[in-house]
C-alpha cells in the first residue's frame, strides 16, 4: 500500500473507531516550508486537539504493523496528548502576565520561512529570523512548545520589543548554553574518556555550541556575552557553522580552514545529515572580537 492510499485507509479506520469524535486530516507547514500530513481527533464540545503526524505511523505500517494496530496506536497517543493540550489550555496562556515567564526564542532560516514569517512576530538576524515560542515546563509536559503568532501579540496587547525582551531573559536562564570540544564529545559518546568540562584540556579544531537540552540550541548565539566569552576562552576569533536549528559548530580562526572550505562543509552536512526542517543556513558566520559582533 502506498502512502496516499494509507492516508485514506487510516482516516477511514480512525473515523470508524473514534465514535462521535471528529477526525480530520490536515496538511501542516513546518519549519523551512516542509509540509506534513497530520490528523486531529476532536472531542465533542472542545476547541483544541493534539496534532498527530502520519509519516512515522506509515513507517510502522511499512514494517509490518497492521492497519488496526496503527489505528489503536494513534488513538492511544491522542488520549495521552489530550492531557497535554488540556494542561496547555489551562496554563494561563491567554494572560500574558502568567505567560511571559514561559516565552523563549529560537532561530530559523529567513528565506526558507518567508510564508511562515507573515503570520508570526520575528526579528531579522543575519540571514536568519528570531521567532518566539511558549514553552511548557510542567513535569508531564517538559519541553512541549507552541509557536507564538501575530494574533497572540494582539490578544496579549504587547509589542515585538516586549516579547523579545522577555524571551531574551528567559531563554538563556531556562536553557543554559553548553560548549564542548568535538573530539571530547566523540570520546564521551564512545566511552573512551570522561568528558572534561568544556573540553579545553586539549586544543581542539571544532567545538559544539548548543543548550543543555540540545533543542533549539542554535539560539545560544543570541545569549548575552556568550560569543565574547567564548572568544576569550579560545584566545581568537572563530567561524560559526550553523549545523542545525539545534546546534552550531565553532571553528577557531587558526588558518587551518578557509571560509570557502567551511561553507562547502556546511552544504554537504545539510544535504546528507540534517533533516530538511532542521536546516538553519547554508552560510558560515564569523565572530570578530574587535567588533564584538557575528557577521556574514
Amino acid at each position: 500500500m502506498d502512502y496516499n492510499t494509507f492516508k485514506q485507509e487510516i482516516l477511514a479506520s480512525l473515523k470508524k473507531k473514534a465514535g462521535e469524535k471528529m477526525v480530520t486530516l490536515h496538511r501542516i507547514e513546518k519549519n523551512n516550508g516542509k509540509i506534513l500530513d497530520a490528523v486531529t481527533i476532536m472531542e465533542s464540545g472542545t476547541h483544541i486537539a493534539p496534532t498527530i503526524y502520519l509519516a512515522d505511523f506509515y513507517d510502522f505500517f511499512s514494517h509490518g504493523m497492521s492497519l488496526e494496530e496503527v489505528t489503536l496506536k494513534i488513538l492511544a497517543l491522542n488520549t495521552e496528548r489530550q492531557v497535554e493540550e488540556t494542561e496547555f489550555q489551562n496554563a494561563g496562556f491567554e494572560d500574558y502576565k502568567r505567560t511571559r515567564s514561559h516565552i523563549c526564542y529560537k532561530l530559523i532560516n529567513f528565506d526558507m520561512n518567508r510564508k511562515l514569517l507573515k503570520n508570526v512576530p520575528y526579528i531579522p538576524y543575519l540571514d536568519l529570523a528570531i521567532v518566539f515560542y511558549y514553552r511548557l515546563e510542567e513535569e508531564v509536559l517538559n519541553g512541549a512548545n507552541f509557536l507564538v503568532h501575530n494574533c497572540n501579540l494582539e490578544s496579549w496587547g504587547i509589542t515585538l520589543q516586549d516579547i523579545y525582551e522577555d524571551a531574551h531573559k528567559n531563554t538563556s536562564r531556562r536553557l543554559p548554553f553548553t560548549l564542548q570540544g568535538m573530539e571530547a564529545l566523540i570520546r564521551e559518546m564512545t566511552g573512551e574518556e570522561e568528558l572534561l568540562s568544556f573540553g579545553f584540556q586539549k586544543r581542539e579544531q571544532m567545538y559544539i555550541l548548543t543548550n543543555e537540552e540540545k533543542y533549539f540550541g542554535a539560539a545560544a548565539l543570541l545569549y548575552p556575552h556568550v560569543l565574547s566569552h567564548i572568544s576569550r576562552l579560545l584566545h581568537c576569533n572563530f567561524y560559526v557553522l550553523p549545523s542545525s536549528i539545534h546546534e552550531c559548530i565553532l571553528v577557531p580562526d587558526s588558518g587551518q580552514f578557509s571560509k570557502k572550505e567551511l561553507e562547502t562543509m556546511v552544504r554537504e552536512v545539510n544535504e546528507t545529515q540534517v533533516e530538511d526542517e532542521e536546516v538553519l543556513s547554508q552560510n558560515v558566520y564569523y565572530y570578530d572580537s574587535k567588533k564584538g559582533a557575528l557577521i556574514l
